[in-house]
C-alpha cells in the first residue's frame, strides 16, 4: 500500500492488552484517513448512546495518507472520540512533530477501549509497543510530563498528553504533543483523562511509500512561492495573529461574548505587539513552510511570567477581545496556563465570557465564583483558569463548559456557539457563510470545518459580498467538503487555504502519493462521503435540524458597528438552500438517495 502503513494499532486499557491489525485497503480508499478512517471505526465499533467519560468510548489517534510524504504541510494528526462537551462526533487535529513520528513508527491509528485501573502512557518505539505505569506523572503539567517521558525512554521521543484539565475531566480538556501543539478541540483531552492513559510516546524511524516521489518534490517549488507571497510573508512574520487586524478592520473580531465586533485594544494584542514585546522566534510545524508558530517569553519586567508558545489568533481573540482583555502579557499568560494545563483557549474564553456576562446580568454572584469577575478582569480570569483546570470550588462548574452556566443560570442565549462548543474568532453578523458554517458544523462551532473567511473577507478565489445570504450555502458546502479531504489526509489548512489552486494541488499529491489519479471532483467526493457519515453518526444520537442553530443574538440582533451595521444571520433562509444542495430532507438529515449515491447505503 502506497502512503498508509497498513498497520491499526489496538490497545484495550481494561485489560492491558495490544495487538496489530491490517489496514483494510478498500476501507482506507473509501475513507482515506485522519477524520474519515477514525469515524468509520467508531460508526461500525461505537456503541451510540455510550458515555463519553464511560470506558465504553473509544479515543483514536490516527494520522493521514499524506502525513510524512514530503507533501506541503504534510504534519498533522487527528484525535477522534464522542466528544464529552457536545455529544456529537469530535475529530481534534494538531500539528508539530509527533504526526511524523507517529507514522514513522509504522502505524496509521492507535484505536484506545476500555479504561485503564490506574494511571498509564503508551511507548511505541517502532515495533516495539508497551503500557507503562504514569502514577509518578499523574497531576504533572504537560510540559513537566514531556520532558519526563522524553528522558525515561528516548530523547528523540515525540510525546502526546494531558495535564491536570484531562485529569480532572473538564469538558473542553486538550491532548497536547510536543509540549505546545493542541488537539484542543471537544474534549478530547477529558476522554484520555477519562481512561486513565496519561501520553503517547513514539519514536519512530521508518519511511512512507508514495507512487511518484517526483510529483511530490513540487512541495519545494509550492513551498518557496508560498514564502514569497504576501499572505505567505504576513504568515511567517506575524503568525496568525495578523488576523487580530483583519478582524478588526472588518468589524468581525468577537468582542464582549460577541455583543461587538471591534476591539479597541486590538494593536495591544496583534501579531507586531508580539514581535515588539515577547517574541523570542518563530517556529514551523513538520514540512510547513509559513513558519506561523510563535515562541515566546513574558517580559522581566511583566507582573505575569513564563515561556513556551503562542498566543495564538483564537487565543488573542478567546482570551483577549471576546473577555475585554487587552493586555498582551496577561492573554499571554491564561495561553500558558491553559497550554500547561491542557484546555482548549478557545472553549476556556467562551466559558469566562459566558459567566462574565452572567455576572453582569446579576445571575451569577461573588459568592457563586468566590470573587468578582467584570469584563476586562485580567487577574480574575487567570485565577478562575487555575480553579477550572485543578477542579477547585466554582472551577468544576465552570469545567462543564459556557453552554451549561448558561442553561444552569437561566439564559441560554449568552452562550456563543453552537452543539454545545464555542465558536472561533469571527463574527457572523459580518460574515454571514460564516455563520451558517458553524450552525451546520458536525461538531457545533468549529471553524476548522471549512472557514469562508477566504472568499467572505479575502476574496480567493473571488469576492463575495459578507453580508447577504446568496451563494453561500453552496460555499459553505464546497469549503466542507475540502476540508474535510485535507483533514482526512493529514496536512494543514493554512498553506492550501492561500493558493486558489489548494483543492487541484491536494489532488495532485494524494494522486502521486496514491499512484491513482485523483481529480478535484473526485477528493471533494470522497470529502462529502466522510461529511455525510459524520451527520449519520450524529442523526443517531438524535440531532437534526433543530441543532443547526445560532444564539439569537446572533440572528435577531442588528450588529451595530462596521460594515455589518444592522445586519443579522439569515439562518433559517440559508438553511433551506443547503439541505436543498446536499441532498438531504428539509429537517437536515441525509436522504436515502444521497446515502447510495455516496456508497454509505
Amino acid at each position: 500500500m502506497k502512503g498508509w502503513m497498513g498497520t491499526i494499532l489496538r490497545v484495550n486499557l481494561t485489560s492491558g492488552t495490544i495487538g496489530k491489525q491490517p489496514l483494510d485497503p478498500v476501507i482506507a480508499r473509501e475513507y482515506v484517513g485522519g477524520r474519515g478512517l477514525a469515524l468509520k471505526i467508531l460508526y461500525d465499533e461505537l456503541r451510540i448512546d455510550c458515555d463519553p467519560l464511560g470506558p465504553e468510548n473509544m479515543l483514536i489517534f490516527i494520522n493521514g495518507p499524506l502525513t510524512l510524504t514530503g507533501a506541503l504541510s504534510s504534519g498533522r494528526y487527528m484525535v477522534v472520540t464522542k466528544s464529552p462537551l457536545t455529544g456529537t462526533i469530535c475529530s481534534s487535529n494538531s500539528g508539530g512533530y509527533f504526526p511524523a513520528a507517529f507514522k514513522a513508527a509504522g502505524y496509521d491509528a492507535i484505536v484506545f477501549s476500555g479504561k485503564s485501573e490506574n494511571p498509564v502512557y503508551l511507548w511505541i518505539d517502532d515495533d516495539r509497543v508497551e503500557l507503562r505505569d504514569a502514577a509518578g506523572l499523574w497531576g504533572m503539567d504537560t510540559r513537566d510530563t514531556h520532558q519526563t517521558i522524553r528522558k525515561a525512554t528516548h530523547k528523540d521521543a515525540r510525546v502526546a498528553c494531558i495535564g491536570p484539565a484531562g485529569e480532572n475531566l473538564v469538558r473542553y480538556a486538550a491532548v497536547m504533543n510536543d509540549a505546545d501543539r493542541a488537539a484542543a478541540r471537544s474534549g478530547v483531552g477529558a476522554v484520555m483523562g477519562s481512561k486513565k492513559l496519561k501520553a503517547v510516546a513514539i519514536r519512530g524511524t521508518k519511511g512512507v511509500k508514495v507512487a511518484d516521489p517526483e510529483e511530490i518534490l513540487r512541495s519545494t517549488i509550492m513551498a518557496d512561492h508560498i514564502k514569497k507571497a504576501d499572505l505567505g510573508i504576513a504568515f511567517g512574520e506575524f503568525g496568525t495573529p495578523l488576523f487580530v487586524d483583519v478582524m478588526n478592520a472588518n468589524n468581525i473580531m468577537p468582542t464582549k461574548n460577541f455583543q461587538e465586533g471591534f476591539f479597541e485594544e486590538g494593536d495591544e494584542i496583534n501579531g507586531a505587539e508580539i514581535i515588539d514585546t515577547t517574541l523570542v522566534r518563530s517556529k514551523s510545524c513538520y514540512g510547513c513552510p509559513l513558519n506561523c508558530g510563535r515562541n515566546t517569553r513574558l517580559p522581566a519586567d511583566s507582573k505575569y511570567q513564563g515561556r513556551g508558545d503562542g498566543p495564538e489568533y483564537e487565543t488573542c481573540f478567546s482570551l483577549g477581545s471576546n473577555i475585554c482583555v487587552g493586555e498582551l502579557d496577561a492573554v499571554t499568560k491564561m495561553n500558558y496556563i491553559c497550554n500547561e494545563t491542557g484546555m482548549d483557549t478557545m472553549d476556556a474564553g467562551t466559558t469566562l465570557a459566558t459567566i462574565m456576562e452572567l455576572y453582569e446580568m446579576g445571575l451569577i454572584s461573588d459568592r457563586d465564583i468566590g470573587f468578582s469577575l467584570e469584563w476586562g478582569d485580567a487577574d480574575g480570569c487567570i485565577r478562575l483558569l487555575e480553579m477550572i483546570a485543578m477542579g477547585v470550588g466554582f472551577g468544576r462548574e465552570a469545567a462543564m463548559g459556557g453552554k451549561y452556566l448558561a442553561d444552569k443560570y437561566g439564559a441560554p442565549d449568552v452562550f456563543m456557539g453552537s452543539k454545545g462548543q464555542g465558536f472561533a474568532g469571527y463574527h457572523p453578523r459580518g460574515m454571514v457563510g460564516q455563520g451558517l458554517l458553524y450552525a451546520t458544523s458536525p461538531e457545533g462551532g468549529n471553524h476548522t470545518t471549512g472557514n469562508t473567511i477566504q472568499s467572505e473577507i479575502n476574496g480567493i478565489p473571488e469576492p463575495m459580498d459578507p453580508l447577504i445570504p446568496d451563494g453561500k450555502p453552496e460555499l459553505v458546502i464546497g469549503r466542507q467538503d475540502e476540508s474535510t479531504f485535507w483533514d482526512c489526509c493529514g496536512v494543514c489548512v493554512f498553506p492550501y487555504m492561500l493558493m486558489e489552486e489548494g483543492t487541484e494541488i491536494i489532488a495532485d499529491f494524494y494522486s502521486a502519493v496514491m499512484g491513482e489519479a485523483y481529480s478535484e471532483d473526485d477528493v471533494r467526493k470522497l470529502g462529502e462521503r466522510v461529511f455525510n457519515l459524520e451527520r449519520e453518526f450524529n442523526r443517531r444520537l438524535g440531532f437534526s435540524r433543530k441543532d443547526d442553530s445560532l444564539p439569537r443574538r446572533l440572528t435577531h440582533e442588528p450588529h451595530t458597528e462596521g460594515i455589518g451595521e444592522g445586519n443579522v444571520v439569515p439562518l433559517e433562509e440559508m438553511l433551506d438552500r443547503y439541505y436543498q444542495l446536499r441532498g438531504w430532507t428539509r429537517d437536515g438529515l441525509p436522504t436515502e438517495e444521497k446515502l447510495k449515491e455516496l456508497g454509505l447505503k
